[in-house]
């Protein structure tokens, strides 16, 4: 299994299931700080694992029952992507249809340095979920050759198909975070994995 982990943190082996020429996802690990909840949960990365890197593909291969489609977006500038955030409400997943991006999983005041590059075909889960801590905070530090994306959001009680995603900024005092982080506490791991079903996502989280 192909992993990283922040901290000196080893990743666990998972007995999954995976399709032919599927590789191993990889995992990382964010630990928490002042004004950013993260997660004990991993950051997931399947690489090439959206075979039809269109729109239309991307909408096929993923768990749209507990998964809704949130936005499709061509970033370069883009404000909110390159500005650090995270969602409390859910967790998100993202389908990279072409080029790259580097992903800053941190927040400037105060930064873990985890990095890692999302490319054509790869697919990559936010965790939000825990009993102690949120979401991952996150930003699009660079792209190359017209990075492009499409998100989706974990369906809960605390969101909806009309509005699948809030959004955090890390500005918040310690109080208000630690407030934050207990408000997440309900968000449930989901049933089923973006593309994997069954696999990955409800087997790696739950055995963290």
């Amino acid at each position: 299994m192909k992993c990283k982990a922040s901290r000196g943190r080893e990743c666990r082996g998972y007995g999954l299931v995976w399709p032919n020429n599927a590789s191993r996802p990889e995992l990382y690990l964010i630990p928490p700080t002042k004004h950013s909840p993260n997660s004990p949960f991993p950051v997931i990365v399947y690489r090439g694992a959206l075979l039809d890197r269109t729109p239309t593909g991307a909408l096929e291969a993923i768990e749209l029952s507990e998964w809704a489609h949130g936005g499709h977006w061509k970033i370069g500038g883009e404000k909110v992507a390159t500005t650090p955030h995270y969602h409390g409400t859910t967790h998100e997943a993202y389908t990279v249809l072409q080029g790259s991006g580097t992903y800053l999983l941190d927040e400037k005041r105060n930064s873990v340095g985890v990095k890692f590059v999302a490319k054509a075909g790869d697919v990559f889960v936010f965790p939000v979920h825990s009993e102690l801590r949120a979401g991952v905070t996150h930003y699009v530090t660079e792209t190359e050759d017209d990075y492009e994306i499409i998100g989706f959001y974990s369906l809960n009680d605390r969101n909806s198909m009309e509005s699948p995603y809030d959004m955090e900024y890390a500005l918040d005092s310690i109080e208000k975070t630690d407030e934050k982080r207990q408000m997440c506490r309900q968000v449930p791991v989901p049933a089923h994995d973006p593309i994997y079903g069954t696999e990955g996502i409800p087997r790696i989280w739950r055995e963290e």
